[in-house]
């Protein structure tokens, strides 16, 4: 019988999500993405939790963070905390157990620690006011397309955290700048700060953003989020326009489906940056959905900000055209 610990010679060829999986006993549900926030196991004593889970997609691996000590690093570096064993000590530790996993099933004795996750449980909507005018103006956005999608100013929301299903501890955001998107039954699905460096987005559920709002018109444009729709739509084109909930993830091929059957071309212009390619090419190759490529900045409501109406539609129209052109002869 063959041993799959011949071909396992070096911890980083086991799954960083295994590891914290299986050795953490406070992950009850898989990673899968997830920003996970717990105390520190480096700090103890803590009374706010400062330390997170997350995934990097610079090292292609899930890592921790510690807040409150300054401690970071991959799964192995926190094992060896854990264990208080040095490198060599951990990673052959980690590389049996994972080989006895493959070979048998068996997970591995967890380490078990407090675990929770803060939801937004209140929020309150107010008024405009001119500090939210200066932000949105400078991307040509005004009231009128805010509130047509459903973007409206909050005055506070309250995060809780809840463990097993119960409200255990919350705490109140107030200040300037803090923007709900909704959905056209009024649920709020994420909160926008555009200020808060930490926490800029607050995703409470999964939805299309711009997707209430499709007007059917002949071409649709798939965008990377509902500012970069609003500075398109603020132009005056003939478009509709959609976004996924987050910038790191495509539609649905169900909808990409359907909305190739309703539009007489699709076409994405998203980020300029490696994420924003990245997902541009996958829609081409996928789905022969055509892109635009707009340099001059990350996105259309940058280049809005930065150099105005007037340079948007000279970057924009131009190559818009050009890839509804190609759309449909690929897609004829």
């Amino acid at each position: 019988m063959f041993s799959s610990n011949q071909y396992i010679k070096d911890v980083n060829e086991v799954p960083s999500k295994w590891v914290f999986e299986n050795y953490l006993g406070y992950i009850k549900e898989p990673l899968d993405g997830r920003r996970i926030k717990i105390r520190s196991i480096f700090n103890p004593n803590e009374r706010t939790p400062s330390m997170f889970l997350y995934y990097s997609k610079k090292h292609n691996a899930y890592r921790y963070k510690c807040f409150s000590t300054g401690n970071g690093g991959s799964a192995t570096d926190l094992m060896m905390h854990t264990w208080n064993l040095d490198f060599k000590e951990a990673s052959e530790k980690i590389i049996k157990d994972y080989v006895n996993f493959l070979q048998t099933g068996e997970q591995p004795v967890k380490e078990d620690f407090e675990v929770f996750e803060w939801h937004v449980t209140k929020h309150e909507i107010r008024k405009w006011t001119n500090i939210d005018a200066s932000f949105w103006t400078k991307f040509n956005i005004g009231s009128e397309l805010l509130e047509k999608h459903n973007v409206f100013p909050l005055k506070s929301y309250k995060m809780s955290k809840i463990i097993d299903d119960k409200i255990v501890d919350s705490f109140e955001i107030t200040g300037n700048n803090i923007y709900g998107y909704f959905n056209k039954k009024g649920e709020l699905c994420k909160i926008y700060q555009p200020y808060n460096k930490l926490r800029k987005f607050i995703k409470i559920t999964d939805y299309i953003q711009g997707e209430d709002q499709l007007e059917n018109n002949k071409y649709l444009v798939i965008a990377s989020s509902l500012k970069d729709i609003m500075s398109i739509k603020s132009l005056g084109l003939s478009v509709d326009a959609v976004a996924p909930h987050s910038e790191n993830t495509l539609i649905d091929k169900t909808l990409i489906k359907k909305y190739k059957k309703k539009y007489q071309a699709v076409v994405a212009v998203l980020d300029s940056d490696d994420a924003g390619i990245k997902a541009m090419k996958e829609y081409n190759e996928k789905y022969n959905i055509t892109f635009c490529y707009l340099p001059l900045e990350k996105d259309v409501s940058d280049i809005m900000l930065h150099h105005g109406k007037d340079k948007t539609m000279f970057e924009l129209v131009p190559k818009l055209n050009s890839a509804i052109e190609k759309y449909i002869q690929k897609n004829d």
